[in-house]
This record gives C-alpha cells, sequence and structure tokens, in this order.
C-alpha cells in the first residue's frame, strides 16, 4: 500500500502523524496549532499504550515532531536533511530546541517521523547525534521513515480513513521496484507468449497485383 505523501500539506502530514501516535501512544496526544512550535508538533504525558511495546512502554513526557517533504523518493541521509558537518540541514536546526525541552524537564522520549526513506545505518548515526547532544538515552529516541509509516497504515487501516488518504487521488508513481517487476513476470512467461500462433504473411501490394494478373 503506497500514498502519495509528498502531495499532502505539512498540516495534512501532520495530522496523520497525530491519529497513528494516538494509537501508539494514547488517545491524550495533543497537537498544536500553526506557530512557533519550540520543537514540538505533538506532545503526550503518561505511559504509552503500544511503544515501543505493551511490555516495557515509554513513560513521562513524549515529543513528537513531523517533518514533512513534498520530494519524492527523499531518504534521511539527503544532505539537507542530515549532515554531520552541516548546521542548517533539518536535524542540526532541531537539536537546540530538542536540547531546550530536554534541560527544561518537558522532553523525557521524543519521535520523529518523516516521508523520507530511512536506513538502518542513517538511523544509527542520527539517533546517536540526538541522544548525545540533547542527553536523552537512545532508547528513548525513535525515527520513524516512509518504510516503518507503511507498516503502521497497514496496522491501523482506520486511520487511513480518518486522515483521508487515498491512492486513487495521487498521480500514478511507477517505481524501480514496479518496473522490474514487470520484467520479471515478461520472463517467466515468455515461454508462453513466444507459443502464440504465428501470424499470416504480410502481401505487399505489388504481389497482390501480379497475383491478380495472373487469375
Amino acid at each position: 500500500m503506497k500514498y502519495a505523501y509528498e502531495n499532502l500539506s505539512d498540516k495534512q502530514f501532520e495530522a496523520l502523524v497525530i491519529l497513528i501516535c494516538q494509537r501508539l501512544l494514547g488517545i491524550g496526544v495533543q497537537g498544536f496549532s500553526d506557530g512557533p512550535d519550540g520543537g514540538r508538533d505533538a506532545k503526550f504525558v503518561g505511559t504509552a499504550e503500544l511503544h515501543p511495546s505493551k511490555s516495557s512502554p515509554w513513560t513521562g513526557t513524549t515529543i513528537v515532531q513531523a517533518k514533512h517533504t513534498i520530494g519524492y523518493n527523499c531518504t534521511f541521509s539527503d544532505s539537507d536533511f542530515y549532515s554531520a558537518g552541516s548546521a542548517a540541514c533539518t536535524i542540526a536546526e532541531e537539536l537546540p530546541r530538542i536540547r531546550a525541552l530536554r534541560a527544561g524537564g518537558n522532553l523525557d522520549n521524543c519521535i520523529l517521523f518523516s516521508n523520507r526513506r530511512l536506513a538502518g545505518n542513517a538511523e544509527s548515526i542520527i539517533r546517536r547525534r540526538i541522544a548525545t547532544e540533547c542527553g536523552i538515552p537512545e532508547e528513548s529516541i525513535h525515527l520513524c521513515g516512509l518504510e516503518h509509516l507503511e507498516l503502521l497504515l497497514d496496522a491501523f487501516p482506520e486511520i487511513v480513513g480518518k486522515a483521508a488518504l487515498d491512492p486513487i487521488d495521487g498521480p500514478l508513481i511507477i517505481t524501480s521496484e514496479d518496473l522490474a517487476e514487470v520484467v520479471t513476470s515478461l520472463v517467466e512467461h515468455k515461454a508462453a507468449i513466444s507459443n502464440e500462433p504465428p501470424r499470416r504473411p504480410v502481401i505487399g501490394l505489388v504481389t497482390k497485383i501480379r497475383m491478380h494478373q495472373t487469375i
């Protein structure tokens, strides 16, 4: 199941994230209106229902951030989102805000959602950077990329209706995986395709005239 998240507005994506967090954390997840968010798009105070697990849930104040992009096929490793030597990338700009919330006793855990692809190596590097610079245990930080986002929507399909997500509303997007699937299918059915009955030969105009003259 794929949705054109890049076609959503920032507020629509934020609303989607809040709906997901209400299932993961609890119905008390609170979103905020437009304006300087101080490093938080939503907040939950209490014991989480499902995250990271029922047996060992987060407790305290959980801050939720939603970082939406209109780009297609973007990743957490893109230099505009995270670069170890940049002070202007998205993660670097968020660090002072997260640090301030932590220092003020307003953050025990944090989740960052983005409609970007997240590789395992990038997840470890970014999570460690946030933990080190903001004084937060790594186990209290969660990064949610496109892959996990889709798994969550599969697990909680009712969110799709509440967030008014409809694949039909998005543009037709053909990925490299889709093309590979088509090519593989053609190879698998090559024998059946080649066993089609031979077509009638095409007779040229000159040949037709000669045939007519001999009759």
